[in-house]
């Protein structure tokens, strides 16, 4: 949906996904391998598909980008958004290849999620063969749903993990992210000092 909702982090922020960022989409997400679905081949298809999301109610798409100059990190999105429940998936996050935004980006949809949104609760679900990705919502204190789930890919069904993580939970797993966070953008910082 055409929203306005944009977060600034420490070294990172998140801003909405537009029809300008269709090239960089398809060539992101292109790049990123087997644990997304095929998507948009070309720019124009990926157009095509941003007009059929501008339209929908329930779907936040973002661009992660860096808060000095503005370079494109990735994407992630927050949709199928159930305003009864109060519930949401969240997913899309691909970032580019040696991107350090993971963590700032994760904390900034959950920072969307449940103090921009008034959600109560956040899923995400990954391939089963995704042991990284896996990992990374492992350690950021998610958890993780022992019912089987699949998830359909490219027009066929696979086995996936779900991690949720709910609205009273936040705030201790939101303290130990921003730590880590701090860290990382204490890095950036020096890293950027060296280089000047």
């Amino acid at each position: 949906m055409k929203h306005d909702v944009r977060l600034r982090g420490r070294a990172f922020g998140l801003r909405p996904a537009e029809v300008s960022d269709c090239a960089f989409i398809v060539g992101l997400r292109s790049a990123a391998g087997h644990g997304l679905n095929r998507g948009a081949t070309s720019v124009e298809a990926q157009q095509a598909w941003m007009e059929r999301y501008f339209a929908r109610d329930d779907d936040y798409y973002f661009v992660v980008e860096r808060v000095v100059g503005g370079g494109r990190e990735g994407l992630a999105g927050i949709y199928d958004v159930d305003r009864d429940s109060r519930c949401a998936e969240w997913g899309r996050f691909v970032l580019r290849d040696g991107s350090v935004a993971a963590v700032e980006a994760a904390m900034l949809v959950y920072r969307c999620a449940f103090e921009t949104m008034g959600l109560d609760r956040v899923y995400c679900r990954t391939l089963a063969d995704n042991s990284q990705v896996i990992a990374f919502h492992d350690s950021c204190g998610l958890a993780r749903s022992e019912a089987e789930v699949m998830v359909g890919q490219d027009g066929a069904q696979r086995a996936a993990i779900e991690h949720s993580l709910r609205h009273e939970a936040w705030p201790p797993i939101r303290d130990r992210l921003d730590r880590l966070v701090a860290r990382i953008a204490g890095s950036i910082d020096a890293f950027a000092a060296t280089r000047r």
